[in-house]
């Protein structure tokens, strides 16, 4: 049997490069703006013996399929194949790190390419012991699933020190993840009892708690805090991506590539829960959440507008306490109204800025930045401006960054699929919005939208 596996997956590392070559072949006589009659019958082969290929490696992906059933049913009994029978090519020296060697005196820079490079090399790896082309030692470490050596049966996880870096500089560059209260959890869930405070009038602060002045010897009245339990359950956030055999010529260009490409996909993906997600198999987005209030529109006010009115309300919604940690978020189309907003100072010529930008050129409201994301709702529709404390949004995930590869998904196309997970949850711990103890009948909360301008 692995001489047969080992058969199987020559050929099927052969039809890859055969095709490769037909298919850039094909291509430059396609670009051709005329063709002479030799160069259209060359063109009619290509296509035939393409064809062929094609269908040659859907035979060869069975056949191997096949194989590695049987393969995984004797490891599975215990008759396993000895570690020594390697892929053809293989290396059985001492593993060496993956990336160059760095000095302890590396700058950052430096730091992020050798990253990129080790990403690199490994995704070459894995396509070289998918398809047959040789095995790096190095695998032999980070390999899941029943075999080491076999990516149909688990795939191969990304080395720690690579993952944690796409994980670092996800928190870095997002515009929502550098912000909320992130933890790391061991296990699969994570309960909180939280204090259930609705209202800030005496007797239910801290959810029950209540203070007293007494005299000398005088016990105080007792009272107790209320608790809520709030558990959060790690979701799954995936992302997709394809390694052309182009690709594979250089190793550090490769895994800047095909780092950039799983950081900005998880980012989106993650942020875009947390700002709207369901709850149901994904995080609960602060849009959804129990405790956000909603500011009406002023009387009279024009559709898909902002004015001084709505901000001055929204800012007056949110709990004092809560003022030093809040950004504004906004939907890009909301930048025009704010450029326009000022606060007439009575006759005088003056007119103070509502909106400002600092020396640097950043935007701030009320002394507050402003945050521009693609998640935020277009102008006029609720969740186009956000004023949120985002330390209150509790992120739980798990492991980092997770990844794996495999041969089979666009074999055809000779292309090696690359996936990447990220499990996480999350949702504002608040549970409901709070009744100021002095003041107006209007709840605060640490999340407060601009109602719909319709």
């Amino acid at each position: 049997m692995a001489a047969k596996l080992l058969e199987l997956r020559q050929a099927a590392a052969d039809n890859a490069k055969d095709q490769a070559k037909l298919r850039a072949e094909g291509r430059k006589l396609l670009d051709l703006k005329t063709r002479t009659p030799e160069q259209d019958a060359r063109l009619g082969i290509v296509e035939t013996e393409l064809g062929a290929l094609v269908e040659a490696a859907t035979t060869i992906t069975a056949e191997l399929s096949r194989a590695q059933k049987f393969e995984d049913q004797d490891r599975a009994a215990g008759d396993a194949l000895p570690s020594a029978t390697l892929l053809p090519g293989a290396d059985l020296g001492a593993a060496k790190p993956w990336g160059p060697t760095l000095h302890s005196d590396a700058t950052p820079m430096m730091r992020l390419e050798a990253r990129q490079a080790a990403l690199g090399e490994f995704a070459i790896a894995v396509r070289n012991a998918s398809s047959g082309m040789g095995w790096d030692a190095r695998l032999s470490a980070v390999a899941t699933g029943m075999g080491t050596q076999v990516d149909s049966a688990g795939g191969f996880a990304v080395p720690r020190e690579v993952a944690a870096g796409i994980e670092r500089t996800m928190y870095e560059t997002g515009a929502l993840l550098g912000r909320v209260d992130a933890r790391t959890v061991t296990g699969d869930s994570i309960s909180y009892n939280v204090i259930d405070e609705t209202s800030r009038a005496d007797g239910s602060r801290q959810g029950g708690v209540r203070g007293y002045w007494v005299d000398q010897g005088t016990a105080p009245t007792a009272s107790t805090t209320k608790l809520a339990r709030v558990e959060l359950k790690l979701r799954k956030a995936a992302a997709l991506g394809y390694m052309t055999d182009e690709l594979v010529a250089d190793a550090a260009g490769l895994g800047g590539e095909l780092q950039a490409l799983f950081e900005e996909e998880l980012v989106f993906t993650v942020e875009d829960a947390i700002t709207e997600g369901s709850g149901a198999g994904a995080p609960l987005g602060y849009t959804l959440a129990p405790c956000l209030v909603s500011v009406a529109k002023e009387t009279g006010q024009a559709a898909a507008t902002i004015n001084t009115s709505n901000l001055s309300k929204m800012w007056a919604r949110m709990p004092a306490r809560d003022k030093s940690n809040a950004v504004w978020l906004i939907n890009g189309d909301c930048g025009p109204q704010l450029d326009q907003l000022s606060i007439a100072a009575g006759t005088s010529a003056l007119e103070p800025r509502f909106v400002n930008y600092s020396s640097e050129g950043l935007l701030t409201i009320k002394g507050r930045p402003v945050v521009e994301t693609e998640y935020n709702a277009t102008i006029g529709t609720v969740g186009d401006i956000v004023l949120i404390n985002l330390r209150k949004y509790r992120l739980i995930r798990k492991g980092g960054v997770e990844q794996a590869s495999s041969i089979h998904v666009r074999f055809t196309q000779g292309e090696q699929t690359f996936r990447a997970f990220y499990r996480c949850d999350g949702q504002m711990m608040p549970r409901a919005a709070l009744t100021p103890f002095k003041g107006t009948a209007n709840t605060l909360s640490p999340v407060v939208a601009l109602a719909t301008r319709a």
